[in-house]
């Protein structure tokens, strides 16, 4: 992670909103990787198994499922990627000045401004 100091405001240091929002995202991702990255495989099995659908159209949609569920599981680290990243970017304590900065885009983003 990060360094402990930010430019942007004198004083006493607190916490980083964006920085506590981004670990508990983190948290949040790698408790639930494993489920994420598994989301389409049972439903691979099954059409790789012929018994639920068969035909050449089951075929080209098994084909597809098939690319979906291997995706899954890259598409879910290279979200970890991201997060890890944008985590290190953050420091963990800014000042006052830069933390309510950090909050009130925080809320605008929660808004979809």
């Amino acid at each position: 992670m990060s360094g402990n100091s930010s430019s942007g405001g004198s004083g006493d240091m607190v916490p980083n909103p964006m920085h506590a929002a981004l670990s508990q995202l983190q948290a949040k991702l790698q408790g639930d990787a494993s489920t994420l990255s598994s989301a389409l495989k049972a439903a691979n099995q099954q059409m790789s198994a012929g018994g639920t659908w068969v035909g050449t159209t089951a075929q080209s949609w098994g084909t597809q499922l098939d690319g979906y569920s291997r995706d899954c599981a890259t598409q879910v680290n290279a979200m970890l990627a991201d997060v890890s990243q944008a985590l290190a970017s953050e420091p963990a304590q800014v000042t006052l000045t830069v933390a309510e900065q950090k909050a009130k885009i925080m809320m605008m983003m929660e808004r979809g401004f």
